[in-house]
């Protein structure tokens, strides 16, 4: 099971509310049958989620320009997991997914379907329910929630094996939704996966960060500049920041780190060739 999470530092419940409810997308099966989960929420329509969303954001205890107040998740599966895929397991996962999530959490939640790709929408609050604590996860924690529901997908529904995914792996770069719906619709890589890709090539065969970012020229990658720092690269029309594709300021100064070290070693190896050579004279 693929696990998506994408912040909001905007309140843009209304938006995000009538995307995940609207019918052209909704999944409904032969008999009719869809579902909507609401947890801590009362009412049955968006202008009433709007208001108890926007109510909940008062509590919120350390008020931040860069906080997070709502979160845009995805649960999605194979598209060649489809004939084994059905309202019924969906909306049992999406109640297990709660449960792992945070229960205290405010969420709406639908089903949807795609050219055979089943997916869950689920709007969430920044906020716990009226606690002002902040939904915010680590990675760690984020890692082990995408663990721990996919265990349980695969002990209740072991038919979906084409959706069980190495969420132990450390994820090295983000995929945005959009991008993920690209690949399903297209089977070709996005543009920031064919960046991704280059990177991981230059970077593999550098030995310094001058290094790293001749070899990125080479390929006709830009990098740019900001605050005096190189913090990003320019592909095409697009401007993409290191951090965002998994390489990080530390991971990047490695870089030096590695040819010092390689040539401290080279160093000492030839100290020790000379010492060999005035011993055999």
């Amino acid at each position: 099971m693929i696990v998506k999470v994408k912040t909001y530092k905007r309140p843009n419940y209304k938006k995000l509310l009538e995307y995940i409810t609207n019918d052209k997308d909704r999944l409904v099966d032969k008999e009719g049958n869809t579902f909507m989960l609401t947890h801590n929420l009362k009412g049955r329509n968006i202008e009433s989620w709007e208001k108890q969303f926007k109510k909940n954001e008062t509590y919120r205890k350390h008020k931040r320009k860069d906080s997070v107040i709502l979160t845009h998740e995805i649960l999605s599966w194979h598209k060649e997991d489809a004939k084994h895929i059905s309202i019924e397991k969906m909306e049992a996962m999406a109640r297990e997914y709660i449960q792992r999530r945070n229960p205290k959490g405010i969420y709406v939640i639908a089903p949807h379907f795609d050219k055979n790709h089943y997916h869950i929408h689920i709007c969430a609050s920044g906020l716990e329910y009226h606690t002002g604590k902040a939904m915010r996860m680590s990675k760690g924690e984020f890692r082990k929630l995408k663990k721990d529901i996919q265990e349980y997908q695969q002990k209740h529904y072991p038919e979906l094996s084409k959706s069980v995914v190495e969420h132990w792996k450390k994820e090295k770069a983000v995929t945005s939704d959009k991008e993920y719906q690209f690949k399903l619709r297209t089977g070709r890589q996005s543009e920031k996966e064919q960046v991704i890709g280059m990177l991981k090539t230059c970077y593999k065969a550098s030995n310094s960060i001058e290094d790293f970012y001749n070899k990125l020229k080479e390929c006709g990658i830009e990098t740019y500049n900001r605050s005096g720092k190189t913090t990003g690269i320019i592909f095409g029309k697009h401007k993409f920041r290191f951090n965002r594709l998994g390489y990080t300021e530390e991971r990047i100064q490695d870089l030096n780190k590695t040819k010092t070290r390689a040539n401290e070693l080279n160093r000492v190896r030839e100290k020790m060739n000379n010492r060999n050579i005035q011993r055999s004279r």
